[in-house]
């Protein structure tokens, strides 16, 4: 399990430029789908609820907090109700490590953009007996490595790290990448930040946030709070990754499981810190 700060990432840091950004409204009366915008988009997937017994007070405030903010469209409470989570989960440590599926996933994805960037497509493939799909159309590829690192038919932790895999395919997809052997370190990087995010977000909306979100008034509200809900976290997971001075391909095998882990907690840890400042 990692250590705290290996990498060089504070805590808290400066505060996002993007935070006090005013909630968007829709365009015209349609969802984030309508636009054709894909980027920041997530699914309305849900998941089953956790038992009763794991919601404590400090759940309950959490739960509050994205209730208000998904009846009002307001995203300083659905920050709120995120930085919540984070506090009743132990901190960034503490929610870190209940995210052992999601750290597996995200080490893997790692690993494969390391080698990819130093030994090439077909080597980066070769450890999850894919380097036959070599030069195959991108999405093909991340579907069979959803399958190799997290299969269908797991624990709810395990389903929502399958499932932030399959949205950030299908957000590649709509941007429409081509053939994996074409994609560059930087694609593959990208493609981490996203999972790493989603895998968060869904979290948070497995144990506080699916009911709180059915509140809203309609669809496109639904849309537009899972939207923020996005961009929060994406953009704390990306100030994290950016202020640890690191690319993927300048990790060592031996030192992935501790930069996954260490992300976890200091995306984590600014979520919460941006929380309380609300």
């Amino acid at each position: 399990m990692g250590t705290s700060g290996s990498f060089g990432g504070s805590k808290t840091g400066l505060v996002p430029s993007w935070v006090d950004d005013p909630p968007a409204a829709p365009e015209g009366g349609e969802s984030p789908d309508g636009s054709g915008d894909s980027d920041g988009e997530v699914s309305s997937t849900t998941y089953p609820p956790i038992q009763p017994a794991s919601a404590g007070a400090g759940l309950g405030n959490a739960r509050r907090s994205l209730t208000r903010g998904a009846r009002t469209s307001d995203g300083r409470a659905i920050r709120r109700g995120a930085g919540r989570y984070v506090a009743a989960s132990g901190g960034g440590r503490g929610a870190s490590r209940r995210m052992s599926n999601s750290r597996a996933t995200a080490g893997g994805l790692a690993g494969l953009a390391r080698t990819f960037a130093t030994q090439g497509p077909a080597e980066a493939l070769r450890p999850f007996n894919l380097d036959g799909l070599a030069g195959a159309p991108a999405v093909d590829v991340f579907v069979a490595l959803t399958d190799a690192l997290c299969p269908p038919g797991g624990t709810i932790d395990e389903a929502i790290a399958r499932d932030a895999m399959l949205e950030t395919i299908a957000t590649m997809a709509a941007e429409g990448v081509g053939n994996f052997d074409d994609m560059t370190p930087a694609d593959l990087q990208e493609f981490f930040i996203g999972v790493v995010s989603r895998s968060i977000e869904g979290k948070i909306l497995n144990e506080v946030g699916t009911n709180s979100i059915r509140v809203s008034p309609d669809l496109t509200s639904v849309e537009r709070v899972q939207r923020m809900l996005h961009e929060f976290v994406e953009g704390c997971v990306r100030d994290r990754f950016s202020s640890f001075g690191s690319n993927l391909a300048d990790v060592t095998g031996q030192q992935i499981d501790d930069f996954v882990f260490d992300l976890y907690e200091a995306a984590f840890n600014l979520m919460q810190a941006m929380g309380d400042a609300l």
